[in-house]
């Protein structure tokens, strides 16, 4: 790159309309200024879980960056989104006698719908959460949609009962509801997440992160750890030779963990060793 310079990314321009840093963030459903391209193709399969493939993904960076390190997902419509999650919910209330139990498997069937919208929905909420882990205290979002799935999510956590439960989980489908019915998304911004992480990490990997515990957010630093130690012994059995995929897992898997011991000190929790 000349000049030692990175590539801009044209995501974090501000739009005509938009706010600009330090001033306050958009309301969940304000109508965003930008938009998206993307076309659907039938859907392949049958069943209430069949996923529709894009014609054209969506538009969610302008970058050199988004270039080299990011490649969209097939896109599902706004009701096929709130559609499977609604029908992920029935699911799990149907398998389980307990939150726990039911919480746990819905999060699972969650996540990649929750990509689905943070994919079209758009908005900085992932780069400014970012910015908050590695260049604290960072800057507050202008689209609040990630800050607001964190809340949903926890509340989901914390219901006493299956009925509050089901409560819960309800506003966090009118949450995406309500942000995916734009007619004008605006574009996803990428820009912490390609710069920092260089795309070793998925979105919905980083949302499972986000909306996680201390004790899951520990729990998974330590398989970090025992799985990192393990790829270190394989690598050094194999002097000379191209250590193909494990460096690769070796590295992705230090990403993530630079993640997790960043969030755990953004709470104010202590990291395990």
């Amino acid at each position: 790159m000349s000049g030692g310079k990175k590539p801009a990314d044209e995501t974090m321009k501000i739009p005509p309309g938009m706010t600009r840093k330090g001033s306050e963030p958009r309301p969940i459903d304000a109508p965003p200024t930008d938009s998206f391209v993307g076309g659907i193709t039938p859907p392949i399969g049958n069943g209430p879980n069949r996923l529709p493939t894009a014609a054209v993904a969506p538009e969610v960076s302008q970058g050199k960056w988004r270039e080299r390190v990011f490649t969209p997902r097939a896109v599902m419509s706004k009701a096929e989104v709130q559609s499977s999650m609604e029908t992920a919910l029935r699911v799990a209330l149907a398998d389980a006698n307990h939150v726990r139990v039911a919480f746990e498997q819905l999060r699972q069937s969650w996540l990649p719908l929750l990509r689905q919208a943070m994919e079209q929905a758009g908005g900085d909420g992932l780069d400014a959460w970012l910015m908050s882990l590695f260049k604290p205290p960072g800057r507050q979002g202008m689209d609040p949609l990630l800050a607001q799935l964190v809340a949903d999510v926890s509340r989901l956590r914390a219901a006493k009962d299956l009925a509050l439960f089901e409560e819960e989980a309800l506003k966090a489908v009118e949450t995406v509801r309500r942000v995916m019915g734009f007619d004008r998304p605006r574009k996803l911004s990428f820009k912490v997440m390609e710069h920092e992480l260089e795309g070793k990490l998925e979105v919905d990997e980083l949302v499972s992160i986000a909306v996680s515990d201390d004790a899951e957010l520990s729990r998974r630093v330590k398989e970090i750890g025992s799985t990192m130690e393990l790829l270190r012994d394989q690598i050094k059995r194999r002097p000379g030779k191209q250590p193909d995929g494990l460096f690769s897992n070796f590295v992705r898997l230090k990403a993530e963990l630079r993640v997790l011991d960043c969030e755990l000190k953004r709470r104010g929790a202590t990291p395990p060793k």
